[in-house]
């Protein structure tokens, strides 16, 4: 198992406070899909670790048959709509345990810095492992990536098209305190 520390990526499908449940109801994992820009040098480093892991777990030989295993990094030219998707690889990042997350002076996020920056379309560092799996239930073997960590960097235009509601209400705020009858 590898770690590795991706840096100032885009974040969605954002599900870091609470796990994202499975289409049945039940509790799922918590995860963030991870956004890469083709041209970040980060994306060579990531796929070394991403071969580490193969070999290690599936033999050396594996490296040169990755076709037969199913690899985390996936094209967003290819595999998605959307123009966030445009130039981007992308990769899904899971745990069962909640992350540990922290603001941009690494101390631990309070609930307004989650609220305000914990959203599909924001930027974070994330910290993550790269390991083999086996094959399940008629699948592919193959190499998944565990999420860790987050360190909250910066607010990015938000993917899923809400605002805040402070945005949305701002031409309506009135003086006082009582409400209408």
């Amino acid at each position: 198992m590898a770690k590795m520390i991706l840096q100032n990526v885009r974040g969605s499908f954002v599900f870091v406070t609470e796990p994202r449940k499975k289409e049945n109801g039940e509790k799922g994992n918590y995860s963030v899909q991870v956004l890469l820009p083709k041209d970040d040098p980060q994306v060579k480093k990531f796929n070394k670790l991403v071969e580490q892991a193969l070999a290690e777990k599936h033999g050396v030989q594996a490296v040169n048959k990755k076709g037969r295993y199913k690899l985390p990094l996936r094209d967003g030219d290819e595999e998605r709509d959307g123009e966030e998707y445009e130039g981007m690889y992308f990769f899904n990042a899971n745990g069962g345990k909640k992350p540990g997350i922290v603001n941009k002076e690494n101390e631990p996020a309070d609930i307004d810095d989650l609220e305000e920056l914990c959203y599909s379309g924001a930027y974070f560092h994330v910290s993550v492992n790269v390991y083999g799996f086996d094959a399940k239930d008629g699948g592919k073997p193959g190499v998944a990536v565990g999420l860790n960590n987050l360190m909250l960097r910066k607010k990015g235009p938000r993917l899923d098209g809400s605002v805040a509601a402070t945005s949305e209400f701002e031409d309506y705020a009135e003086d006082g305190d009582e409400f209408d009858d």
